[in-house]
């Protein structure tokens, strides 16, 4: 058996089991929505993929009730330490996003739904139309949804504004939601904002069981042949290893406010070690976003290295490291 430096022996296999409220999961990692998709991996995946899918929960793309044709051409691009998106929350809308259902219902991890929109109609909508269909829907003709993810980083109708920037427009949405379901919610926190714990205790409030965060930065690329802005919206989203350290700190502020809050920390994971970091930050889960598009093994590899960093370190099980760097 392997030893640490002091002599005593490595525990092999550390307790990976995490409870993200009340969504048990066999492991911390689950993907960041918009990275990921279940349905493309299978095709490509020699044997069971639904069997051998790698996160403990799936988050699916952000789903909007009517459909989205999303942003105009180009709307990704590499940058040094991560890459630049602004896809547009593109998707069939609610409804037809429903009707595919069946293709993944055998899928064994629980499924977190993402949601967005731009005002709080439309996502308790989203939300509704779910809800329905999964209370009416028989035993197996759907995976096992048991909650949503609010993705507040859409602009708000009225004042053009990141939802997720506003305390009173967080709260709208996360309550309108709240009111459509007794399901799981996660209000996703965006980092484009003076202070993330405002955010996350408007959402709190408002009836929010927990908080995932960081979503992108909003960033800025250059073609460099002509200056101008190289992507179609102009803007996008900055995610990959050059956010980590931001995201770290909003996610050891946001334990520190709410100790007993569940939390989904991501934002530059590409490693068993970043994982574990978030964790030691006072995450519960960790989403793992850009490495997705790095190797299709790259789940894998990062939830194998996490259980050789918490054994390396003596925890005997991932939850017995959740928020060590926050302590004195």
């Amino acid at each position: 058996m392997t030893e640490r430096a002091n002599g005593a022996p490595l525990d092999p296999s550390p307790d990976l089991s995490v409870s993200l409220g009340p969504i048990v999961l066999d492991h911390p990692l689950v993907d960041a929505s918009g990275t990921f998709d279940l349905l493309e991996y299978a095709r490509r995946y020699d044997g069971d993929y639904f069997a051998d899918f790698p996160y403990a929960a799936y988050v699916p793309k952000t789903v909007t009730v009517d459909a989205r044709t999303g942003n105009p051409a180009p709307r990704v691009t590499e940058t040094p330490s991560g890459m630049i998106n602004a896809i547009g929350l593109e998707n069939p809308g609610v409804r037809a996003w429903i009707a595919r259902l069946g293709e993944w219902a055998h899928l064994r991890q629980p499924v977190i739904v993402s949601v967005g929109g731009n005002e709080p109609e439309q996502y308790a909508a989203v939300v509704a139309a779910l809800d329905e269909y999964l209370d009416a829907a028989a035993p197996g003709a759907a995976p096992s949804i048991q909650g949503y993810e609010l993705n507040i980083s859409c602009p708000n109708v009225s004042s053009g504004l990141q939802i997720g920037a506003d305390r009173a427009a967080t709260a709208e949405v996360v309550g309108a939601c709240r009111e459509a379901t007794s399901r799981f919610l996660l209000a996703k926190l965006t980092p484009n904002v003076r202070d993330v714990t405002e955010i996350g205790a408007a959402a709190l409030d408002a009836g929010a069981d927990g908080l995932s965060l960081i979503n992108t930065l909003k960033a800025l690329v250059l073609d460099r042949d002509t200056l101008k802005p190289f992507l179609g919206n102009r803007t996008g989203g900055l995610c990959g290893p050059a956010v980590k350290p931001v995201a770290l700190r909003m996610v050891a502020e946001v334990a520190q406010a709410f100790p007993d809050t569940p939390i989904v920390g991501m934002g530059g994971v590409a490693t068993g070690l970043d994982a574990l970091e978030f964790i030691a930050c006072g995450a519960t889960a960790v989403g793992v976003g850009a490495a997705n598009f790095t190797a299709f093994e790259a789940p894998q590899r990062i939830l194998a290295e996490l259980r050789e960093e918490l054994a390396a370190r003596g925890f005997a099980s991932a939850a017995d490291a959740r928020g060590v760097a926050l302590s004195s």
